[in-house]
């Protein structure tokens, strides 16, 4: 009989580091007061975060006039009663940018559809988003419950269509510079004669084969067929403006978030273009609301509602609480503010792949004390070839199984400030076969005095990431689903001890634009008393332990099946309840069970067992190591109880195959152990 042990750790440790206060070096307060930066041989360094957020950053969000007041109808569907509110809206014109905020007053709407903001200068504004507020209850078919811009209705859940590449004109040169560091400012051009001070350009630093190869991302194999990262001929588009020129020097308005070496991007080399920015939806923002759908037993792919799709500039999401959604938020416009953003999850996601509540795809965003609580996700990743600065502040993650994580194919620039992630871990790191080949997923990342289980901070090739004040295990791994190389770590600076600028981003802000701009965003002071969630406990974390086979590795990981019976999901043979289990659906008789073991983990023995009866008459036992399947293990029969040891391996996902059964599969203890020589001699 397996015993189910509960541990409650506490933050004590945290608590009492946070009592000492280090100084970073690679920022830090000179002899006169201000901001001082350490430079990489290179002449790189940590770029100014501060220009994220809503109109450029510092900037307090608007308080817009109300034009018109819906009231919930009682009936099966609110959305057009609140849709003509808006349109009618719509058709007002802009004054000073805005045109009026649509009031939901205080009861429940029952919304069927999106509700839809595609005009410019519209604000959306609930009775609160407590009790006694406004909520928008979430019925019908699969959708997001409110949509910003233009384009974006037809979308698939998770994802936002872009539309701000912009329109090009004769304006076209170079970068000749040979190295232009991260952070930097200013660059030399072939020829400034086509560009004036206040031009919006585009630098577009192309992917070219040599340096996909210097950053080791042409080598990535899975189950025998290549992966690729980034395709030759991508580019990565940087969006700037113009505030000086001196000859052909340029100087603009927000320093770079990457580097560009000349030896790894030549043919056709950085180019600089003048832009004509295509029409955007601007000033546009949704508050005081509760978003909410029923609780569901899911995994993400099939979860029906996500919260808030945001595909415009210069707008914001203040104080809304979402319950129950997946993928909760996308942020594909550019200077965009989430405030108080709430996200709660009753269920953890289901199946090894992971959603996220807040997804990163445009520039200048500022996430500012949000909290999430959800299990087996990405609480925050950030999509391919995305520029910062953006920022996470004075957030608060909880969940098991979490963590903050760059998602896919190289983003630059994330500041992750004062956030506090308890259950689950920052990670800055090469992601290398996941998904499709994500690879380098991060470069030019800070995470600044926060609080974390676990970060994995690695340096690519030619970049730097730094965790700077942090709390929290270090760790070191391989690129995901490698054994080796260990990467080694990348920059770690004052690490347990955290530093005496309590934010960098409030910092920066501050040595801009003056105190004056922390109080419009909600900041009395740049201090410790403004970042309260330092002390939040970690959950209980249960373990089942085998009084034989030791601690089982496999309790509650993610899991992904061929097959699953309704309410019968592979995560019911995880969950160490000898009751529940995993049931493929009728006349199944072949099957998967590939269990994520979310890191390199060491083991040599499995213990399964079937719920009703014996049924298997051949399966096998893989682990997923160096990017490749090994066979562990072949048999017939299982039944009860059934142990079977190997010599020891390192996987990161392990995976059972059902080859042969006479009938429909059911596996109620699917259990993964590292013996020790004592513990083998006692079986």
């Amino acid at each position: 009989m397996k015993k189910i042990i509960v541990f409650v750790a506490g933050w004590l440790t945290i608590i009492n580091a946070y009592a000492q206060k280090g100084e970073s070096q690679w920022v830090y307060r000179g002899k006169d007061g201000k901001l001082t930066y350490k430079t990489t041989p290179a002449g790189d360094k940590i770029m100014d975060f501060s220009h994220a957020g809503y109109s450029g950053g510092g900037v307090a969000l608007p308080v817009v006039p109300v034009k018109r007041v819906v009231k919930p109808s009682g009936g099966n569907d609110d959305t057009p009663l609140i849709q003509k509110a808006i349109d009618e809206v719509a058709a007002m014109p802009l004054q000073n940018g805005f045109r009026g905020a649509v009031e939901l007053a205080p009861g429940t709407f029952t919304c069927s559809g999106p509700v839809i903001l595609s005009a410019s200068g519209i604000v959306l504004h609930g009775s609160g988003s407590g009790p006694d507020g406004t909520t928008i209850k979430m019925a019908g078919d699969n959708h997001t419950a409110i949509v910003i811009g233009r384009g974006n209705t037809k979308v698939p859940l998770g994802k936002t269509e872009r539309s701000d590449s912009g329109e090009v004109n004769a304006a076209h040169t170079l970068i000749t510079d040979t190295y232009v560091p991260s952070g930097a400012v200013s660059f030399t051009v072939a020829d400034a004669s086509g560009l004036a001070l206040g031009d919006t350009i585009a630098i577009i630093r192309p992917v070219t084969e040599n340096w996909v190869h210097f950053m080791e991302m042409d080598n990535m194999w899975r189950d025998g067929k290549k992966q690729t990262w980034l395709k030759v001929g991508a580019r990565g588009v940087t969006k700037r403006k113009v505030t000086a020129i001196t000859g052909n020097k340029l100087t603009i308005d927000i320093p770079l978030a990457d580097s560009y070496d000349s030896k790894f991007l030549t043919q056709p080399g950085v180019t600089v273009m003048k832009l004509k920015s295509a029409p955007r939806v601007t000033n546009v923002g949704v508050e005081f609301l509760h978003i909410q759908c029923p609780p569901l037993e899911i995994d993400y792919g099939h979860a029906p509602y996500a919260g808030i799709r945001v595909g415009g500039d210069d707008c914001w999401v203040k104080d809304v609480y979402c319950e129950e959604t997946m993928n909760t938020t996308v942020l594909a416009g550019n200077r965009i503010t989430m405030e108080k953003v709430i996200v709660k999850h009753t269920y953890a996601n289901l199946g090894a792949s992971k959603p996220t509540d807040f997804s990163l795809e445009g520039s200048e965003n500022l996430i500012d004390r949000c909290e999430i609580t959800g299990g087996n996700m990405y609480f925050v990743w950030t999509s391919s070839l995305i520029p910062g600065p953006n920022v996470l502040l004075n957030c608060t993650f909880r969940g098991i199984g979490s963590r903050i994580q760059p998602h896919q194919r190289w983003s630059t620039g994330l500041l992750v400030d004062n956030c506090t992630v308890p259950d689950g871990g920052i990670d800055f790191m090469n992601r290398g076969i996941a998904g499709s080949g994500h690879g380098w997923t991060m470069g030019w990342a800070v995470a600044w005095n926060c609080v974390a289980k676990t970060y994995i901070i690695q340096n690519p090739p030619g970049a730097v990431n730094w965790a700077i004040g942090c709390i929290g295990k270090r760790e070191q791994t391989g690129r995901l689903f490698d054994k080796n190389p260990v990467l080694p770590d990348g920059n770690f600076d004052s690490h347990g001890a955290p530093v005496a600028i309590q934010s960098l981003y409030l910092a920066q802000l501050a040595e801009r634009l003056g105190n004056k701009s922390l109080r419009n965003i909600g900041y009395a002071a740049n201090t410790a008393g403004m970042f309260p969630n330092k002390q939040v406990k970690a959950f209980s974390v249960k373990t089942d332990r085998d009084k034989v086979l030791g601690l089982n590795l496999a309790l509650n990981r993610p899991v992904n099946t061929s097959s699953s019976a309704r309410n019968f999901g592979g995560e019911k043979a995880l969950d160490g309840i000898a009751d529940t289990y995993w049931r493929t659906n009728d006349n199944v008789t072949k099957a998967t069970f590939e269990v994520d073991m979310e890191g390199p983990v060491n083991i040599n023995t499995a213990q399964l067992s079937e719920a009703l009866g014996q049924h298997i008459d051949e399966y096998k036992i893989e682990a997923q190591l160096d990017s490749e399947w090994k066979l562990l293990w072949h048999g017939t029969t299982i039944g009860k109880n059934l142990i079977v040891k190997f010599p020891a391996t390192t996987a990161w996902k392990v995976k059972l195959t059902i080859l042969k059964a006479r009938n429909y599969v059911t596996i109620n203890h699917f259990g993964l152990y590292l013996q020790s020589e004592n513990q083998e001699k006692k079986i």
